[in-house]
């Protein structure tokens, strides 16, 4: 049986909540300032130009989103665009799942719980690699490789930046970990849907070559661009496996959202804007330190995982003053279960509104 998205749920009780007049917000999704799109006109967006996305946008995503790959013009990859980043994941992960019948796919914890729902209806099954904020959620390079080794794996999860973490793992780390995959013949999965939410700039500075078959980037418009419900993703993978992910893809969703293609492209130098972000983050990272909850600091995404100091006391409390969030039991094992989401990419005022409800009430 499927699950229902925990974001999704946790917004709808808000939203439910909010029509019958009650004060309702969440500490654990995104609400973004609001954006005018001026001059948009829908002429001809309903004519679908390429199945695998407009040639402007995978220029913009080239320049934008995988700008820390040094990517070849060579016939040995390609790029496609996704309706989302989901639809994407969704398309590698039953493609490398359709190839043989037993398929262990491993995650990093903490993970996006979405990356656990899409592995089991693609037919996979989901195996968990755990980091801990003891370590500062660093990936020991030889017990991944046991891991992959015992498990068998076909396919290893990781996002960079974080969600929910913020930890970012280093290009040279990122580099370790494919040579170790390509050595088990495992693919992997790179999900880099925040890379434009980068505040520790010595981790992505440093460019690397894309040339292994075995990896597979996954970013998102639609994070990046803050715009949620714009359903725009990106895939870069060798062209055998593009060609066979846009099959999918098209057969599903058709071709890539056009109106939602044709908005990035003529809105693109206004609407890739991250300035905010670092000051939302500080905001609440002083909050949090001066009450003396342990966290790692976010290095990207516009995520924290904070622990919470009296459990007990925070559920009972959170809900009376109408604060709402996803537990840390939620992001792939019970080891984070006295954490929570904490997302900082918020309206000023609704972030200086949780942050006094929080202090005043000792909700922490």
């Amino acid at each position: 049986m499927f699950r229902k998205s925990v974001t999704l749920s946790l917004q709808e009780e808000i939203n439910f909540l909010k029509k019958k007049g009650k004060f309702a917000i969440s500490l654990s999704n995104p609400s973004f300032e609001n954006k005018t799109i001026k001059n948009f006109n829908l002429e001809n967006f309903n004519i679908q130009k390429s199945l695998s996305g407009e040639k402007k946008l995978i220029k913009l995503a080239k320049k934008n989103l995988l700008k820390q790959w040094i990517i070849n013009k060579s016939n040995q990859n390609d790029i496609i665009i996704t309706n989302g980043a989901k639809a994407g994941l969704y398309c590698v992960f039953k493609v490398i799942a359709n190839r043989q019948k037993k398929n262990n796919f491993g995650i990093v914890n903490p993970n996006w719980p979405t990356y656990i729902d899409l592995i089991k209806i693609s037919g996979g099954s989901p195996v968990f690699f755990n980091t801990k904020i003891e370590n500062e959620y660093e990936i020991h390079l030889p017990t991944l490789e046991k891991f992959i080794k015992k498990n068998k794996l076909r396919i290893l999860v990781i996002s960079n930046p974080n969600n929910p973490s913020g930890k970012i793992h280093s290009q040279q780390a990122i580099n370790k970990i494919i040579n170790i995959c390509e050595k088990n013949k495992c693919y992997l999965i790179l999900d880099e849907s925040f890379s434009s939410h980068v505040f520790s700039k010595k981790l992505l500075l440093k460019k690397s070559q894309y040339k292994s078959k075995y990896l597979i980037i996954i970013n998102s418009f639609s994070k990046n661009y803050h715009l949620q419900g714009l359903r725009l993703g990106v895939v870069l993978a060798n062209k055998k496996l593009i060609e066979e992910f846009s099959n999918l893809h098209t057969a599903i969703n058709g071709a890539p959202n056009n109106v939602s293609q044709n908005l990035i492209i003529k809105n693109n130098k206004r609407l890739l804007q991250t300035k905010d972000i670092k000051n939302k983050m500080k905001l609440v990272t002083d909050f949090l330190f001066s009450k003396g909850v342990d966290f790692y600091k976010p290095e990207g995404s516009f995520y924290i995982f904070p622990k919470i100091l009296n459990k007990k006391r925070f559920k009972t409390l959170s809900k009376k003053y109408g604060l709402f969030y996803i537990g840390g039991e939620n992001f792939g094992s019970k080891i984070y279960k006295d954490h929570y989401r904490f997302c900082f990419e918020k309206n000023k005022n609704e972030l200086k509104k949780i942050i006094q409800i929080m202090s005043k009430n000792k909700i922490y």
